[in-house]
């Protein structure tokens, strides 16, 4: 494959996947682009994700809400707890899905690369609320 050029939009872009502590939508990816660069398009971002995506740089991750997130490709996958009222967020520190990945590549000869966890519920906090 060819090699791309680094633009600053694409710099941008891939600087704020880095250091976000949870994937990112484009629409968040270009809020922060726009903080340096304001006449950053969502075009552009969209057409440099898909850049960033081909060259295995980025992951994609579609969410059960049908939106796409981004993550850097070599981040360790991630598994997290949800608020559904406060959208509050957990990451889980253990990995409870690696003994069924394992099953799942043996029953289907796939190879699993990565996968991503996510639980919805209530935090504490919100569930004294809802009672309250």
């Amino acid at each position: 494959m060819a090699r791309q050029r680094q633009t600053k939009q694409k710099r941008l872009i891939l600087s704020a996947i880095e250091q976000a502590q949870a994937p990112l939508t484009a629409d968040q990816i270009l809020t922060l682009a726009r903080r340096e660069l304001p006449a950053i398009a969502l075009t552009t971002v969209y057409r440099n994700l898909e850049q960033l995506s081909e060259q295995q740089v980025i992951s994609r991750l579609i969410y059960p809400d049908g939106i796409t997130r981004y993550r850097m490709a070599d981040e360790v996958h991630h598994h997290e707890l949800i608020c559904l009222r406060c959208r509050a967020r957990v990451q889980i520190s253990q990995c409870p899905l690696d003994c069924l990945a394992k099953q799942i590549e043996d029953e289907t000869g796939y190879q699993i690369e990565s996968h991503a966890l996510t639980l919805y519920g209530y935090c504490p906090q919100c569930q004294t609320a809802k009672k309250g």
